[in-house]
């Protein structure tokens, strides 16, 4: 019984596969032996009752997809296979019954039993594969291979690469077995030989991600837990793979895939949470789709901040299945030095005042709401007042170009990607700090930079707030507001005291994120996985 039990599924496609194809076998009957229709014309319409009765059954019978929502996609994506089944049928029963004149009848009971097992795979795999696994199915198994899959991992860093410097091995000392799966542009080295995979990003894009979801498939079979780090194509991949594979994943939630790439397009300007109530082109709605499925179908989520949480909860996230574990830093791989530290200083003179920022040069980072600023600042305070700007992205020319524009070509400087060891050196040099993003979860940088006693601004979004305290540790102001943004930052320019208070203040403050809580909550929601 056991048996049976386990293979319910696929008995009950069985059944309901038989019982389309008695509608199938009965109406072919009806229409050609009593009716005399000819025998091909009488197949399209015995497939086209039998495609009814299937759909019905399959959907809410064999694979228990209650959700009626989706129930129009489905059936068009049901009827694009039925209707490429209605191309192999025709075709199978043409070549059976005037080729190899085999009675008709029999033909198309040998050609709907290729028909149905190929429909299965589909029916089962790319249709039917929204709804949650029964808790009966889920494993009971300790976990202790865990598979990290990463779209970014040290060398690179930011965000996943920033954490993955030192969480794999934590949790190996917690007596787990790590295995890493990420897109790469340096070679595997000898110490990561057998436990980090990496895939070349520099190929086309097609190639690269299939040759991930190859590795993926196949690294997968050893893994008891994947750990998906973002919910892009790596997300999506796991999604999938963990699915076929019956395996559980968990997922790390740090911002809307959906909503950067439409605002990365140009296609929206609105902030993450309008772009959760508001609808859109059919393109855009299809990619919020994507990431929901992905989130509601995770083991379990790991947000980064409160207002991650929120986010979660909004695009459809569970809250039961959503865990805070506060971003934090492994102070034993913060190290500045003190003598480039000095030279940065030296570099642009004894008077200057240096303003740091840095990210990914995309649309919601607002550095163009920083360099705007430039001009007043520097009447203000004078030519040797300079903006750092450190990173890579597709703004980048169009920034310099608004420098430029604004006559500050030589006061705002793009540094390009440089080191992560590199970027603490100018966050100790720096007299303020700025991040004026439209969105953010618990930033590492931010949190660099108060390790490194950086005065700081940043925007009011995100879990910005859950690390600034407005005038106690820095000061926050509203996303690209430049009046804000200019009266803020002269606010600590101009008052060296109120800045060394408000750095020491957030230096203290960066003591509260400690590295071990990350390990010993991450290990807890992997045990309850």
């Amino acid at each position: 019984m056991r048996a049976v039990y386990k293979r319910r599924e696929l008995i009950k496609y069985v059944l309901s596969g038989g019982t389309a194809a008695f509608v199938d076998l009965f109406l072919l009957y009806i229409l050609t032996s009593l009716l005399g229709v000819w025998y091909l014309l009488s197949a399209v319409f015995a497939f086209i009752g039998a495609f009814f009765v299937s759909f019905y059954l399959q959907k809410f019978w064999t694979f228990r997809d209650g959700d009626r929502l989706k129930m129009k996609r489905q059936m068009i994506q049901y009827f694009s296979i039925g209707v490429t089944n209605l191309g192999i049928n025709t075709l199978g029963m043409y070549l059976a019954v005037d080729i190899f004149h085999v009675w008709y009848l029999a033909a198309q009971f040998l050609v709907s039993i290729l028909i149905a097992l190929e429909s299965f795979l589909v029916y089962k795999y790319l249709i039917f594969i929204g709804r949650e696994r029964p808790k009966e199915a889920r494993q009971n198994s300790p976990i202790k291979k865990i598979l990290i899959a990463t779209g970014i991992y040290p060398p690179d860093y930011r965000g996943p690469a920033t954490l993955l410097e030192s969480l794999p091995e934590a949790l190996r000392k917690k007596g787990f077995e790590i295995k890493i799966i990420t897109y790469s542009d340096v070679p595997v080295s000898g110490a990561e030989e057998g436990w980090v995979f990496r895939i070349n990003k520099k190929r086309p894009g097609l190639i690269k991600h299939l040759l991930f979801l190859l590795k993926l498939w196949e690294l997968s079979r050893w893994a008891d837990l994947i750990y998906a780090t973002d919910i892009y194509s790596v997300g999506y991949f796991t999604y999938l793979v963990s699915h076929l594979r019956g395996k559980k994943y968990l997922l790390r939630f740090t911002g809307d895939s959906a909503w950067e790439t439409a605002r990365l397009k140009g296609w929206v300007s609105d902030n993450i949470i309008d772009f959760q109530k508001n609808s859109y082109s059919s393109a855009i709605e299809k990619a919020k789709n994507k990431r929901k499925k992905i989130i509601i179908n995770a083991e379990k989520i790991i947000v980064d901040c409160r207002s991650g949480a929120e986010l979660a909860k909004l695009i459809g996230a569970e809250e039961e299945r959503i865990q805070v574990i506060y971003n934090s830093l492994d102070t034993s791989k913060f190290n500045t030095s003190r003598e480039k530290v000095e030279l940065i200083r030296l570099e642009y003179g004894a008077n200057a005042k240096i303003i740091v920022t840095a990210g990914q040069l995309n649309p919601w980072k607002g550095f163009d709401g920083v360099i705007k600023i430039m001009p007043r600042l520097v009447e203000k305070l004078g030519e040797g007042t300079k903006l750092i700007i450190l990173g890579e992205g597709p703004e980048k020319e169009s920034l310099a170009a608004l420098a430029a524009k604004l006559g500050v070509s030589s006061n705002v400087l793009f540094l390009g990607k440089i080191a992560h060891s590199e970027i603490t050196n100018y966050l100790s040099a720096a007299d303020l700090f700025i991040l004026n993003s439209d969105y953010e979860g618990l930033s590492h940088l931010i949190l660099e930079a108060m390790l490194a006693g950086s005065p700081i601004i940043v925007s009011n979004s995100g879990g910005n707030k859950e690390l600034i305290d407005d005038n106690k540790n820095g000061l926050v102001v509203n996303y690209n507001n430049p009046e804000e943004l200019y009266e803020a930052a002269l606010k600590m320019l101009n008052n060296k005291e109120l800045a060394q208070e408000m750095a020491k203040n957030a230096k203290e403050k960066s003591g509260q994120f400690k590295w071990e809580n990350v390990v010993s909550e991450t290990v807890k929601v992997i045990e309850e996985c």
